[in-house]
Protein backbone atom coordinates (compact mmCIF):
# COMPACT_ATOMS: atom_id res chain seq x y z
CA UNK A 1 0.00 0.00 0.00
CA UNK A 2 1.36 3.09 -1.32
CA UNK A 3 0.22 6.67 0.53
CA UNK A 4 -0.39 9.64 -1.77
CA UNK A 5 2.45 11.74 -0.32
CA UNK A 6 2.13 14.98 -2.06
CA UNK A 7 -1.76 14.78 -1.92
CA UNK A 8 -0.99 14.84 1.96
CA UNK A 9 1.66 17.73 0.93
CA UNK A 10 -0.74 19.75 -0.49
CA UNK A 11 -3.53 19.73 2.31
CA UNK A 12 -3.22 22.31 5.11
CA UNK A 13 -0.34 21.62 7.72
CA UNK A 14 -1.42 21.39 11.52
CA UNK A 15 2.03 22.27 13.09
CA UNK A 16 4.81 24.69 12.11
CA UNK A 17 6.47 24.83 8.93
CA UNK A 18 9.70 23.26 8.39
CA UNK A 19 13.01 24.35 10.27
CA UNK A 20 16.23 24.38 7.89
CA UNK A 21 18.86 21.85 10.13
CA UNK A 22 16.55 20.66 11.93
CA UNK A 23 16.86 16.90 10.77
CA UNK A 24 18.95 15.97 7.81
CA UNK A 25 16.09 16.58 5.58
CA UNK A 26 16.75 18.24 1.93
CA UNK A 27 15.26 21.48 3.18
CA UNK A 28 16.38 24.67 1.07
CA UNK A 29 14.96 28.26 1.23
CA UNK A 30 14.05 29.65 -2.15
CA UNK A 31 12.74 33.14 -3.45
CA UNK A 32 8.83 33.11 -3.57
CA UNK A 33 8.47 34.91 -7.37
CA UNK A 34 4.69 34.16 -7.55
CA UNK A 35 2.11 32.18 -6.33
CA UNK A 36 -1.23 30.82 -8.02
CA UNK A 37 -3.97 28.63 -7.72
CA UNK A 38 -4.79 29.50 -4.52
CA UNK A 39 -1.48 29.59 -2.85
CA UNK A 40 -0.81 25.56 -3.96
CA UNK A 41 1.14 26.42 -7.09
CA UNK A 42 4.08 28.66 -6.14
CA UNK A 43 7.01 30.29 -8.53
CA UNK A 44 10.17 30.25 -6.83
CA UNK A 45 14.65 31.34 -7.18
CA UNK A 46 16.73 29.00 -5.66
CA UNK A 47 20.05 30.38 -4.93
CA UNK A 48 19.34 33.13 -7.95
CA UNK A 49 18.00 30.46 -10.40
CA UNK A 50 15.51 31.72 -13.18
CA UNK A 51 11.54 30.81 -11.82
CA UNK A 52 11.16 27.28 -11.24
CA UNK A 53 6.95 26.77 -10.68
CA UNK A 54 6.61 23.74 -7.97
CA UNK A 55 3.21 22.78 -7.00
CA UNK A 56 2.89 23.88 -3.17
CA UNK A 57 1.54 22.85 0.31
CA UNK A 58 -2.02 25.12 0.55
CA UNK A 59 -1.00 28.43 2.69
CA UNK A 60 -0.84 31.87 3.40
CA UNK A 61 1.16 33.53 0.86
CA UNK A 62 0.37 37.49 1.53
CA UNK A 63 3.37 39.45 1.68
CA UNK A 64 5.51 36.55 1.90
CA UNK A 65 9.09 36.82 -0.13
CA UNK A 66 10.60 33.23 1.09
CA UNK A 67 9.68 29.78 1.53
CA UNK A 68 11.14 25.99 2.20
CA UNK A 69 11.61 24.20 -0.51
CA UNK A 70 12.19 20.40 -0.28
CA UNK A 71 14.77 18.62 -2.56
CA UNK A 72 15.46 15.56 -4.55
CA UNK A 73 17.62 14.01 -1.82
CA UNK A 74 19.45 12.26 -5.01
CA UNK A 75 19.21 15.01 -7.27
CA UNK A 76 19.19 18.02 -4.88
CA UNK A 77 16.21 19.43 -7.47
CA UNK A 78 13.65 21.07 -5.65
CA UNK A 79 11.02 18.99 -6.39
CA UNK A 80 7.88 20.93 -3.77
CA UNK A 81 7.34 24.25 -2.02
CA UNK A 82 6.55 22.95 1.84
CA UNK A 83 5.34 26.67 3.04
CA UNK A 84 6.17 30.13 3.94
CA UNK A 85 10.21 30.72 5.41
CA UNK A 86 11.35 33.65 7.45
CA UNK A 87 12.82 36.20 5.38
CA UNK A 88 16.70 35.46 6.45
CA UNK A 89 18.30 38.11 8.50
CA UNK A 90 20.26 40.12 5.83
CA UNK A 91 22.07 44.04 6.27
CA UNK A 92 24.94 45.79 5.58
CA UNK A 93 28.07 44.01 6.77
CA UNK A 94 30.03 46.48 8.60
CA UNK A 95 33.81 45.83 9.87
CA UNK A 96 35.04 47.97 13.01
CA UNK A 97 38.59 47.81 12.76
CA UNK A 98 40.01 47.62 16.15
CA UNK A 99 41.10 51.29 18.17
CA UNK A 100 44.44 52.42 18.14
CA UNK A 101 46.15 52.44 21.23
CA UNK A 102 48.83 55.54 21.65
CA UNK A 103 51.81 54.90 23.82
CA UNK A 104 54.86 57.10 24.31
CA UNK A 105 58.66 56.40 23.60
CA UNK A 106 61.92 57.89 24.40
CA UNK A 107 64.54 57.45 21.67
CA UNK A 108 67.90 59.12 20.71
CA UNK A 109 69.00 60.76 17.25
CA UNK A 110 72.68 61.29 16.48
CA UNK A 111 73.23 63.74 14.05
CA UNK A 112 74.60 61.93 10.78
CA UNK A 113 76.62 65.52 9.94
CA UNK A 114 77.89 68.51 10.90
CA UNK A 115 79.71 71.50 9.75
CA UNK A 116 79.43 75.57 9.44
CA UNK A 117 79.14 77.22 6.21
CA UNK A 118 80.97 80.70 5.95
CA UNK A 119 80.94 82.92 2.72
CA UNK A 120 83.62 80.91 1.46
CA UNK A 121 81.68 77.69 1.82
CA UNK A 122 81.30 74.91 3.87
CA UNK A 123 84.02 74.04 6.67
CA UNK A 124 86.12 77.07 4.70
CA UNK A 125 86.69 80.07 7.05
CA UNK A 126 90.19 81.13 9.02
CA UNK A 127 91.92 80.21 11.73
CA UNK A 128 89.99 83.27 13.52
CA UNK A 129 87.14 80.47 13.96
CA UNK A 130 88.12 77.89 17.02
CA UNK A 131 87.48 74.61 16.76
CA UNK A 132 87.21 71.15 14.65
CA UNK A 133 85.63 71.87 10.81
CA UNK A 134 82.79 69.67 12.20
CA UNK A 135 81.68 72.01 14.66
CA UNK A 136 78.79 74.25 14.77
CA UNK A 137 79.59 78.26 15.01
CA UNK A 138 77.30 81.04 14.64
CA UNK A 139 77.79 84.81 14.53
CA UNK A 140 81.17 86.42 13.20
CA UNK A 141 84.78 85.75 13.97
CA UNK A 142 86.13 87.83 11.49
CA UNK A 143 85.29 85.41 8.48
CA UNK A 144 81.92 86.87 7.80
CA UNK A 145 78.50 85.17 8.98
CA UNK A 146 79.10 81.62 9.93
CA UNK A 147 75.71 79.14 10.60
CA UNK A 148 76.13 75.95 11.50
CA UNK A 149 74.19 72.69 10.82
CA UNK A 150 74.04 69.53 12.07
CA UNK A 151 71.93 67.16 10.32
CA UNK A 152 69.97 63.59 11.43
CA UNK A 153 68.82 62.07 7.59
CA UNK A 154 65.77 60.14 8.60
CA UNK A 155 66.26 59.04 11.64
CA UNK A 156 63.20 61.02 13.06
CA UNK A 157 60.39 60.66 10.29
CA UNK A 158 61.45 56.68 10.42
CA UNK A 159 60.00 56.44 14.08
CA UNK A 160 56.60 56.83 12.51
CA UNK A 161 55.27 59.14 15.02
CA UNK A 162 53.25 62.16 14.69
CA UNK A 163 54.16 63.87 17.61
CA UNK A 164 57.04 64.86 19.59
CA UNK A 165 55.76 65.33 22.95
CA UNK A 166 59.47 66.20 24.08
CA UNK A 167 62.73 67.33 22.54
CA UNK A 168 66.11 67.86 24.33
CA UNK A 169 68.95 68.86 22.72
CA UNK A 170 72.40 68.15 24.33
CA UNK A 171 74.88 70.28 22.90
CA UNK A 172 78.78 71.46 24.57
CA UNK A 173 80.30 74.20 23.90
CA UNK A 174 83.78 74.16 22.04
CA UNK A 175 85.56 77.18 24.14
CA UNK A 176 85.43 79.57 20.83
CA UNK A 177 83.68 81.61 23.25
CA UNK A 178 85.05 81.71 26.55
CA UNK A 179 82.22 83.67 28.43
CA UNK A 180 78.27 82.97 28.57
CA UNK A 181 76.62 83.64 25.38
CA UNK A 182 73.43 82.58 23.54
CA UNK A 183 73.21 80.02 20.75
CA UNK A 184 70.45 80.01 19.11
CA UNK A 185 68.63 76.98 16.96
CA UNK A 186 66.39 76.66 13.96
CA UNK A 187 65.47 73.54 11.71
CA UNK A 188 67.17 73.65 8.46
CA UNK A 189 68.33 71.92 5.26
CA UNK A 190 71.52 71.45 3.74
CA UNK A 191 72.23 73.40 0.25
CA UNK A 192 75.65 74.19 -1.10
CA UNK A 193 74.50 78.14 -0.68
CA UNK A 194 74.22 77.38 3.05
CA UNK A 195 71.57 76.06 5.69
CA UNK A 196 68.29 76.76 4.77
CA UNK A 197 66.61 77.86 8.27
CA UNK A 198 62.79 77.94 8.64
CA UNK A 199 60.14 77.80 11.28
CA UNK A 200 60.51 79.09 14.81
CA UNK A 201 63.75 79.56 16.70
CA UNK A 202 65.11 78.36 20.17
CA UNK A 203 67.31 80.03 22.05
CA UNK A 204 70.51 78.18 24.65
CA UNK A 205 72.68 79.17 27.22
CA UNK A 206 76.24 78.04 26.83
CA UNK A 207 79.17 78.40 28.75
CA UNK A 208 82.96 78.08 27.50
CA UNK A 209 83.33 74.44 27.12
CA UNK A 210 80.45 73.23 29.31
CA UNK A 211 77.43 70.79 28.27
CA UNK A 212 74.02 72.14 28.24
CA UNK A 213 70.73 70.59 28.02
CA UNK A 214 67.95 72.67 25.86
CA UNK A 215 64.51 72.61 25.42
CA UNK A 216 64.33 72.54 21.48
CA UNK A 217 60.34 70.66 21.45
CA UNK A 218 59.39 73.83 19.52
CA UNK A 219 61.31 72.73 16.65
CA UNK A 220 59.41 69.19 16.36
CA UNK A 221 57.42 70.00 12.97
CA UNK A 222 60.88 70.84 11.31
CA UNK A 223 62.32 67.91 12.89
CA UNK A 224 59.12 65.32 12.21
CA UNK A 225 60.27 66.76 8.22
CA UNK A 226 63.39 65.75 8.06
CA UNK A 227 65.26 68.30 8.64
CA UNK A 228 68.43 69.54 10.62
CA UNK A 229 69.01 71.81 13.50
CA UNK A 230 71.01 74.95 12.43
CA UNK A 231 73.14 77.71 14.52
CA UNK A 232 71.95 80.70 13.59
CA UNK A 233 72.92 83.67 16.32
CA UNK A 234 74.40 86.49 15.89
CA UNK A 235 76.97 86.31 18.91
CA UNK A 236 79.64 84.72 18.04
CA UNK A 237 80.26 81.05 19.66
CA UNK A 238 80.96 77.55 19.10
CA UNK A 239 79.38 73.89 19.59
CA UNK A 240 81.12 70.46 19.34
CA UNK A 241 79.46 68.57 16.63
CA UNK A 242 80.84 65.23 17.15
CA UNK A 243 80.36 63.11 20.64
CA UNK A 244 77.54 63.53 22.48
CA UNK A 245 77.35 67.15 21.66
CA UNK A 246 74.07 67.85 18.97
CA UNK A 247 72.30 64.67 20.25
CA UNK A 248 68.31 64.91 20.44
CA UNK A 249 66.42 63.04 23.04
CA UNK A 250 62.84 62.57 22.16
CA UNK A 251 59.65 61.46 23.71
CA UNK A 252 57.43 60.35 21.07
CA UNK A 253 53.43 59.17 20.59
CA UNK A 254 53.21 55.82 18.64
CA UNK A 255 50.08 53.65 17.81
CA UNK A 256 49.96 50.30 18.22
Amino acid sequence: MSLPILDLLSSAPADDGARPGSDRAMIAVARVLDVANGGTTVTISLLGSAGITLPATASTWTGVETAHVLLDPDTGRPIHVLGPAPVPKTGPMSFSPPEATTHTITCTAHPTWTGTHAPAGWNRFSAAAVGHPRDLSQGDAGTGTLTGLATYGQQIPAIGTTNITQATLTATGNGANPSTWNAVFQCATYTDAGPQPTGPQVTGTITSNQTSTIDVTALAAGLLAGQGIALVGAVYGGLRGQGDSMVLSLECEVES
